[in-house]
């Protein structure tokens, strides 16, 4: 899996479990409907310093060989769920600390257990979820309540190549 696949499989998933957007950050784009949430890539992959599991299989071309190297390396997504103070559609006021907070708290269950089977279908290991932080920012007069947390997770990379292989081997005498 790559970076990029893996970083969509994740987004996928938390997006269809808590029925709200989520959407990479810092993009130029109009600001989704509240509530949200936005996420990052920290670190996109983080190498164990192992040199891995290397195999070889014939390949389709006579004399070559392919040569794989398979690791888990770790990746480091940062998730924020936005929202504010408003009304609601039927005129009731909703608490966007509150809304905030129960949507993270409710992403965290999902990366510690709630998705376990997706994320073990896909090869995925969430490594470590931190703490919920508070990420609330002032926008002019108002304040976008953001709560937020970090989740390590580890995938397996696969990089093959094709490599030669020695047909014949002569000796000669020493001289």
């Amino acid at each position: 899996m790559t970076p990029v696949q893996l970083r969509n499989e994740i987004v996928k998933l938390l997006w269809a479990y808590l029925g709200i957007p989520v959407i990479m950050s810092n993009q130029v784009q109009p600001e989704a409907e509240l509530p949200f949430c936005i996420y990052s890539v920290i670190s996109s992959y983080s190498g164990t310093g192992e040199l891995g599991d290397i195999t070889s299989r014939p390949a389709e071309v006579e004399g070559e060989v392919l040569e794989s190297r398979m690791e888990m390396p770790s990746a480091t997504l940062s998730f924020t769920v936005c929202s504010e103070n408003r009304i609601g559609e039927n005129g009731e006021e909703i608490s966007g600390a509150d809304e905030a907070e129960e949507l993270a708290d409710k992403a965290v269950g999902f990366f510690k257990q709630t998705g376990y089977d997706d994320f073990a279908r896909l090869g995925i290991c969430i490594v470590d979820v931190s703490d919920v932080q508070d990420r609330t920012v002032l926008i002019v007069d108002e304040a976008a309540r953001r709560k937020g947390f970090d989740v390590r997770i580890r995938y397996t990379r696969t990089d093959t190549r094709q490599i030669s292989t020695v047909k014949h081997a002569t000796m000669t005498e020493k001289e």
